[in-house]
This record gives C-alpha cells, sequence and structure tokens, in this order.
C-alpha cells in the first residue's frame, strides 16, 4: 500500500514540475513575443531566418544556449505564431514587405534592379538572408499580385 501511495505521489510531482516547465516556456516565448514580432516585420519570417536572426543578435535560448530550427518552431507554436501549409511562409513574408515595396514604386522605383538595389540598401534580406536581385524581386511581385487578386475576389462575394 505505501509503494503505491509513493508512485502515486512521485506521478504526480511529474506532472507538477512538467506543467511547471510549460508554464515556463509560454512565459519565455511571450517575452521573446515582441521580438519575433518586429523581425518578422522587417521580413524574417521563414524560421530558419529567424534562427540566424535570433543567433545574430545573441538573445540567448531559455537555457541560455544558441537558437535551433526546432526550438523556434516550438516558441513560434507556444505563441500561435506557426504558419502551417504549402507558401505560407512566403505569403507573409510578402505581405511584411509590400509596404515597403509600395513605398519604393511610390518613389518612382519601377525597375526590377532598382527595387533589388533600394531592398539591399536598407539591409532587408531575402527569405534564405542572401541579397536582392531582379529575378528574386519579380517573384515577390507576382505573389503579391496573386495575394491582392485572391483579397479582392474574396471582398466581392
Amino acid at each position: 500500500m505505501a509503494q503505491l501511495l509513493r508512485e502515486g505521489s512521485s506521478r504526480r510531482r511529474g506532472r507538477r514540475r512538467a506543467l511547471a516547465n510549460n508554464r515556463a516556456a509560454v512565459s519565455r516565448a511571450r517575452a521573446l513575443a515582441t521580438t519575433i514580432r518586429e523581425l518578422r516585420a522587417a521580413g524574417f519570417v521563414a524560421r530558419r531566418a529567424l534562427v540566424k536572426e535570433l543567433n545574430r543578435r545573441r538573445i540567448p535560448t531559455a537555457r541560455g544556449g544558441s537558437w535551433h530550427y526546432t526550438t523556434v518552431v516550438r516558441m513560434l507554436t507556444r505563441l500561435g505564431l506557426l504558419t502551417s501549409g504549402k507558401g505560407a511562409a512566403a505569403d507573409a513574408r510578402a505581405k511584411a514587405l509590400a509596404s515597403t515595396i509600395r513605398s519604393l514604386q511610390a518613389r518612382g522605383l519601377v525597375s526590377l534592379n532598382a527595387i533589388a538595389h533600394a531592398l539591399n540598401e536598407r539591409e532587408i534580406p531575402t527569405a534564405l538572408g542572401a541579397r536582392w536581385d531582379s529575378t528574386s524581386v519579380r517573384r515577390l511581385l507576382k505573389r503579391l499580385q496573386r495575394l491582392d487578386r485572391a483579397s479582392n475576389s474574396r471582398h466581392r462575394r
């Protein structure tokens, strides 16, 4: 009988520890939520780009280590910011860059090379952290056109 009580209490302790660890992880994720939103608004939407930028800025993980793909995925899941589906991250990145692209076009920068040069001057990386070129700008503009058409067709219904 005493053996059963000890097993039950150790199980309870284990559950309490797990709940405490989960609460701590959620708390840590909430503390980083503002930083993550700022990074995503700056164009770091891809998970691997977030990993690189968090490590570049030397923002430690909960245990003081470096960021990895899995730790970023877990944090985004806890925050409810995890995008799913094919192209969802690229769509979110394009939406985040839409206002920047429109402001560049309003300033008279309409060629693909001019937009790429302006984005590189502002140090806005591509999804993979590279520099912009005419092809990546063309793909971004096509994606923005598709997203605009999709949002306009939803509004008409």
